[in-house]
């Protein structure tokens, strides 16, 4: 589903999505097509599934014209040596 249809579908309000099709440019993820995994209706529901998250699944708010985040990447992280 495109962005625009979800904006009307679900008109100022948190949504719960997965990434269906996008592409990273200049350090920015822009997400082209979703699938609706579910509106959030409070602020509960909204933090239960912030902490559900994961991979290509995301929160966003509708009052955003286009779903474009920062990419950032995790550091490295050695070992220690004794």
């Amino acid at each position: 589903m495109q962005w625009s249809e979800v904006r009307t579908l679900y008109p100022d309000q948190f949504v719960y999505l997965e990434d269906l099709s996008s592409h990273v440019e200049d350090g920015q993820l822009h997400v082209e097509e979703v699938a609706i995994i579910r509106p959030l209706a409070n602020a509960r529901e909204t933090w239960d599934a912030f902490k559900s998250a994961h991979d290509r699944r995301f929160i966003y708010h509708t009052s955003r014209e286009q779903i474009v985040m920062d990419v950032v990447t995790k550091p490295l992280i050695r070992g220690l040596e004794p």
